[in-house]
């Protein structure tokens, strides 16, 4: 028999939607909609209502039509939210794509400009409410009771505000008092919660808060995305916003995942919004959802303190907030929501299939690689249950090897239509993994495996924050042991255990993590540990409670006459939670040292890049032969005319979103990498050199391999042109003859030095940089 996902008693909302009130609220929404896009005046007030209805319309109503039209049995707000999105999403990725693909047949040459998305996304919203009317669904009643303080509710409520405003000081003024206050604030709503001031019906709530803020600290550090990956997704969905197109043609990989390149463009389009505030603040809502869903999944399978710590460890885990969401972030989401969808109906249901067919659409249009590693482990779970039925005992389960198996293939034969240079990458994994198994043996480690984080250690700091690592890892090490053999025993002894396949899906993945110990597989380590632990995180708290309750049980059998609470104290959980946020957000190492983070640091070399470290870019292209190539160059065509651009390995990054290979005439090559470690002058013999003044280091000791020393920096400048200057970047214009009798003088520059310095004035952040657009995009898509 089915089980719904949320059986808490919630006080319920008196008013029941109904269909004619549903279809009416939806045809006002409508009318406000195209109105505000229709009337010739423009103002602030139409683009607000143009935004809140376009939200409200396409990212969640046929959503939360679908969960009533497929009878998804969710009755409570949060799950109800999460699959509405969630489908939402999943379906205008879909129109995005069949729009991109078949309007062009009928002759529409531009079938993601406003008009013909949005009348396509009208006509679905339309269908789905009709349907609801004539099926006579309703909408589910929502909680609505809030029995907590009023200044409790205040911090929580208030706290991406005090995100947004730390982050604004910290980009603005350069000072990080903000980011001390946020920190401790979110240090506080964990206290509160332990101390149960936070009561449990506000757990949800609380944690997509503290998601969100986590988030945004981040984010709103600078005018543009932040991260590595998100940069390549950035220009893809450049391209598709400004030529209102989507197919294959447009080439590389991040046309494979078009949940994170071309429906970001879709809903810039929509809404009228910034492409760049789609991806800083819709996306981080959108991922914000994950650690909700993760935590009302959760607490059915487990317990209430099991799915918040357990989603707390989730959200506070670094990679869950340091970027900006990109593929692997909005992939979980649709993990989350799938197995929401499985626990709640078993998909006994079509509707409930149908459903899970969108959710598993949207996972495969958002990651190939959490697409993957999910896939297979789901066929793992399958078969472990098959052997467990064999060798143990009787078990009863509901996972069907229908499920991997489709999704598996559904997924390759999508990126082999949509991305052969994908699929080129995932065939070349086994090789790579041959090639890591052979360094292994000789070296001992593989460069970006967990081995490689662990022999690292370069400080006190940096060495107790790999032990708080280490300390979680062994107790959701124990935590998932005890649940096997628990599990286990019962079936052994012919009882049927509750809720086996999160057991049997978790084993693999925990398989899978261990392997990234030795292992990268395309996936550094702490990426594959936060992909697991969309999964794994609750058997962390299992792990502590099962540890306090066996430390309690053995005390009292010592000493007898000692009272010895029974349970589980969180108390020390919850501080090492703290202590983990602490380090995660740079604020430990701000306080007692330097932090290497944006977050604190005005001065750090990271992934947060401001409009005056990508002007840079945008001058190369209109001053320079610098250009964008007629068509998509895949990697292995050979183009004698690309010029060099050198950089640092985390600029590099940046130059994804501004310079991408395959778009325009030029070759990313890095000063050094871990590869070739030091840097050579020599090997700068053409092209421009691209420095990031953060990236130069103070010192000419100990440098890092990202970083350029102030003695190279000289090197470089001395012996060629410096073309372009802003205080924040140096752009270099190499001269071939620089070293041509290979010697220079004392000061740096080169004897046969015969050309005069041109230097730019420096350039701000000003709107009038001058930058590049992507084939005739402009910042706003």
């Amino acid at each position: 028999m089915s089980r719904n996902i949320s059986q808490t008693t919630q006080t319920e909302m008196p008013v029941e939607w109904s269909p004619k009130a549903t279809v009416t609220f939806i045809a006002g929404l409508l009318v406000a909609f195209w109105g505000s896009t229709l009337v010739p005046a423009s103002s602030e007030i139409l683009l607000g209502v143009r935004i809140l209805t376009a939200s409200a319309l396409f990212l969640f109503l046929p959503g939360a039509l679908l969960v009533r039209l497929l009878n998804l049995r969710v009755g409570t707000f949060g799950p109800f939210t999460i699959l509405s999105v969630g489908l939402s999403f999943a379906l205008v990725a879909i129109v995005t794509v069949l729009s991109g693909l078949t309007l062009p047949v009928f002759g529409v040459s531009a079938p993601l400009a406003f008009v013909p998305l949005a009348l396509v996304l009208t006509l679905v919203v339309v269908a789905l409410a009709v349907l609801v009317s004539s099926t006579e669904t309703t909408l589910p009643r929502l909680n609505y009771q809030l029995d907590v303080s009023p200044m409790v509710l205040a911090l929580v409520a208030f706290l991406p505000g005090i995100a947004a405003l730390a982050a604004i000081v910290m980009n603005q003024f350069g000072s990080n008092l903000g980011m001390y206050v946020f920190v401790l604030a979110t240090a506080a709503i964990v206290m509160l919660a332990l101390l149960q001031f936070i009561p449990q019906r506000l757990y949800p709530f609380s944690l997509f808060v503290v998601s969100v803020s986590m988030l945004l600290h981040r984010n709103l550090l600078s005018g543009h995305v932040i991260g590595a990956d998100i940069q390549s997704m950035f220009y893809t969905a450049t391209v598709v916003g400004s030529t209102h197109v989507w197919g294959p043609a447009i080439g590389g990989s991040s046309i494979a995942v078009p949940m994170v390149s071309a429906v970001p463009a879709s809903v810039t389009i929509l809404t009228g919004i910034e492409l760049t505030t789609t991806y800083k603040v819709v996306y981080v809502l959108l991922f914000a959802l994950a650690p909700v869903g993760l935590f009302y999944l959760t607490r059915e399978i487990f317990d209430t303190e099991i799915a918040l710590y357990g989603s707390l460890f989730f959200t506070l885990y670094h990679l869950s907030f340091y970027f900006t969401p990109d593929k692997q972030l909005i992939a979980e989401l649709f993990v989350v929501a799938l197995l929401l969808v499985y626990f709640g109906t078993y998909f006994e249901t079509l509707g409930s299939k149908l459903a899970g067919v969108l959710l598993a659409v949207g996972l495969i249009y958002s990651h190939y690689g959490v697409t993957y590693v999910f896939g297979f482990s789901l066929l793992a779970a399958v078969v472990g249950l098959f052997v467990v039925q064999r060798v143990v005992g009787d078990v009863e389960h509901r996972l069907s090897l229908t499920y991997p198996v489709l999704l598996l293939f559904g997924a390759t034969a999508w990126y082999a239509y949509s991305s052969p240079e994908l699929i080129a990458t995932l065939q070349s994994v086994p090789l790579s993994l041959a090639d890591q198994v052979v360094t292994l043996l000789r070296t001992g480690l593989v460069e970006g495996s967990g081995g490689s984080y662990v022999s690292e250690g370069s400080g006190t700091l940096d060495d107790m924050h790999l032990a708080l690592y280490i300390l979680f890892t062994m107790l959701l090490s124990i935590g998932l042991a005890w649940q096997v053999l628990a599990q286990l025993y019962e079936i052994h002894t012919g009882r049927s255990p509750k809720y086996v396949e999160y057991t049997a899906l978790a084993v693999p993945l925990f398989i899978f993590l261990g392997s990234s110990y030795f292992f990268t597989l395309n996936l550094w380590a702490d990426r594959a540990y936060q992909i697991v632990l969309v999964v794994l995180a609750p058997f962390m708290p299992i792990g502590y409670r099962v540890l306090v309750e066996k430390a309690g049980a053995l005390s009292r059998r010592v000493t007898p006459q000692a009272v010895v609470p029974e349970g589980a104290s969180w108390t020390v959980l919850a501080v090492l939670l703290v202590i983990l946020l602490a380090f995660n957000s740079g604020f430990l190492f701000a306080a007692i040292g330097t932090s290497h983070s944006a977050t604190f640091n005005s001065d750090a070399h990271d992934y947060v890049f401001s409009n005056s470290e990508r002007a840079g870019a945008g001058w190369l292209i209109a001053n320079t032969n610098v250009s964008e190539t007629e068509a998509y160059q895949t990697g292995d065509v050979e183009r004698p005319q690309e010029i060099p651009v050198f950089t640092d390995i985390v600029t590099s990054q940046m130059l994804r979103s501004e310079l991408p290979e395959s778009y325009y005439n030029t070759e990313t090559r890095h000063f050094k990498d871990e590869w070739s470690p030091q840097f050579e002058i020599e090997n700068i013999d053409r092209g421009y050199v691209y420095i990031r003044e953060r990236g130069v280091s103070e010192t000419n000791t100990d440098v890092p391999t990202s970083r350029l020393s102030s003695n190279n920096e000289t090197a470089v400048t001395s012996a060629h042109n410096v073309v372009y200057s802003s205080g924040s970047v140096t752009v270099v214009s190499v001269r071939p003859a620089a070293f041509a009798d290979g010697t220079m003088t004392e000061n740096g520059t080169t004897t046969n030095e015969t050309n005069q310095q041109r230097l730019v004035p420096a350039i701000g952040d000003s709107a009038d940089v001058p930058h590049r657009t992507t084939r005739g995009a402009s910042e706003r898509v």
